[in-house]
């Protein structure tokens, strides 16, 4: 894991402003879809989906979770298309997850908690995992990252 860490850093240090070599990695822990439901609405269980999982979250980082942050991501066995890779963390889909998540890591290190609109973080974070799979030939599963892009920028700032 440390050595797909680094490259995706490296990755982000290629294909943006952030520098990223010097950059301490967060701790990466795996989880099934209703641990990471769960952590993702700690402190507000009443929101929880019925079934126990919301299927919208993939993965989350907390900047102030442990020394140097942490993601919480879904194990990869989980993502589409894992069943098709031996190492399931091979697969593109969920690299470009854990990507997202480093993007951020990369985006507080340089005081994204200072921007005025914090959403601006998600539109970029999106943008570089569009372009990641891309570079990689792999088809985008979101469907339209322009509407997503849209939607983040549009802060009253």
């Amino acid at each position: 894991m440390d050595a797909l860490i680094d490259l995706l850093l490296d990755w982000i240090g290629e294909n943006s402003a952030y520098q990223t070599s010097d950059l301490e990695p967060p701790a990466v822990v795996e989880l099934s879809p209703k641990e990471l439901t769960r952590e993702f609405y700690y402190g507000r269980a009443h929101l929880i989906p019925e079934d126990g999982v919301d299927d919208r979250v993939n993965a989350i980082y907390i900047a102030n979770e442990g020394p140097d942050g942490t993601i919480f991501i879904l194990s990869p066995e989980q993502i589409d298309g894992a069943e098709n890779f031996a190492d399931p963390r091979d697969n593109p889909l969920w690299r470009e997850i854990l990507l997202h998540e480093l993007v951020h890591h990369a985006q507080h290190d340089h005081g994204a908690e200072t921007w005025t609109c914090i959403s601006l973080s998600e539109s970029e974070a999106y943008q570089m995992g569009g372009t990641f799979l891309k570079q990689l030939n792999v088809p985008d599963p979101m469907k339209d990252r322009t509407a997503s892009d849209k939607i983040y920028k549009s802060c009253d700032g």
